[in-house]
């Protein structure tokens, strides 16, 4: 027995369930999207939910960004999606960055704040407690900027409103139902295998995250991305005002390249979810590793160093400081050398598409790198955007497989710290 769709999908995270809906709207009729688990229960169900407009302001990338459309879609879709009745946990409170070195605060005051949100400003120590909520104080804090047009939202209620979305577009979502193997025949795509029989399609789109490449290795195929271990701390319910803006703070560690780890933080039940992009262990450890069925048994090592910069914090943000219950989520967002997503078709293999190197930038991004492929597969271009800065052959045969991505990953990032 087998099923047939026009596309599958496979992944329901965050890109994977947007593409759905963004091909459904497309007219695409028979859209079958596959996922192992529960919905965003991988990778999407660590993120921070965080929205804003990142790329712009990043000297990753620049006021010309080209993921700036892509952010201010993404923005703007779950600001709909809101306005539509689901509840997703929806709040624009607005982003507030925080420096807590004159590096850092230097590095601030040389971005494109005004390109990220006409409405930015910066904020001198003595008015953090205006802007927060209370909640951070101007000791020794250098100063910041508040962008209003930030907003957050729960990744796993924008799951289950997203399935709800794809049903009542007559779209299917099976959980608990692993793909094994994309089926190819004569260089094209003819379906995918998975352990309850097959799916025929003319159409396959891998949105699995950090587990796509297995499913690309027999096909010979490798996408230029590498996973990278991250963690969210969620506490419990702490007394912190719903009003409070997410928190980005940089400079924690003066000494370090960089300033350190950065720390973000926002509300979350009455807690707080926090966490950072810590470099240490185990940080790198699936860069040459299997990549396990589950993330949930991966070592915590990481959560000392968010821990440490927690501290490094508390001395602006008093509740950090403070005993509480917490529970951990780790994810394995990839990341990519040029910090950009990996969206298009597989190169050599008709029918076959990736949607990936999310660069933990998954969350706000998703919703436009959806609708761009989507936009590609049914009317060969998009007004969104094209599909060139994204394509999976950019890099040429640079990176053929992850240690070499790794590499360049490595490469990149080094020249980040040494230009700051």
């Amino acid at each position: 027995m087998s099923d047939t769709a026009d596309v599958v999908v496979v992944g329901g995270g965050i890109m994977g369930l947007t593409h759905a809906v963004h091909l459904l709207e497309a007219g695409v009729e028979k859209v079958h999207l596959i996922e192992r688990d529960g919905l965003c229960e991988g990778t999407t169900g660590a993120g921070g939910g965080f929205l804003a407009p990142w790329t712009v302001i990043s000297h990753l990338h620049g006021p010309d960004s080209p993921a700036g459309p892509l952010e201010r879609y993404g923005m703007e879709f779950y600001a709909k999606l809101n306005a539509a009745g689901h509840d997703i946990d929806y709040r624009q409170n607005g982003v507030l960055w925080v420096t807590a070195s004159e590096g850092t605060w230097a590095l601030a005051q040389s971005l494109a704040w005004d390109v990220a949100d006409a409405a930015a400003v910066a904020v001198e120590p003595g008015r953090m407690a205006e802007f927060s909520a209370g909640v951070v104080s101007g000791d020794g804090v250098y100063g910041g900027y508040y962008v209003p047009s930030g907003a957050q939202i729960s990744t796993t209620k924008v799951g289950t409103a997203l399935a709800a979305r794809i049903r009542e577009l007559g779209g299917v979502v099976e959980t608990r139902r692993p793909a094994e193997a994309i089926r190819v025949s004569g260089g094209r795509v003819t379906g995918v295998d998975t352990a309850f029989g097959r799916i025929d399609s003319d159409h396959v789109v891998l949105a699995a995250g950090a587990w796509s490449n297995q499913l690309l290795e027999p096909l010979g195929a490798f996408l230029p991305a590498v996973p990278q271990i991250t963690s969210r701390i969620i506490t419990e319910d702490l007394g912190i005002p719903e009003t409070l803006p997410m928190l980005f703070m940089l400079g924690l560690a003066p000494d370090e390249p960089g300033g350190g780890t950065p720390l973000w933080v926002r509300w979350h039940d009455g807690g707080l979810l926090w966490g950072g992009m810590y470099g240490t262990y185990p940080r790198d450890v699936l860069a040459d590793a299997p990549i396990p069925d589950r993330l949930d048994e991966l070592p915590t090592d990481g959560i000392l160093e968010d821990q440490r910069m927690a501290r490094g914090a508390a001395g602006f943000m008093p509740v950090l400081s403070r005993p509480a219950s917490i529970r951990v989520k780790h994810g394995a967002p990839c990341y990519t050398p040029d910090n950009l997503a990996l969206v298009g078709p597989v190169p050599g293999i008709e029918g076959l598409h990736a949607l990936g190197g999310d660069n933990e930038l998954g969350v706000t991004q998703g919703p436009g790198l959806g609708k761009v492929l989507a936009d590609h597969i049914v009317h060969g271009t998009s007004e969104l955007a094209e599909l060139g800065p994204w394509c999976l052959d950019r890099f040429g045969d640079r990176y053929t497989n992850a240690a070499e991505a790794y590499a360049g990953l490595t490469e990149s990032l080094t020249k980040l710290l040494e230009s700051d």
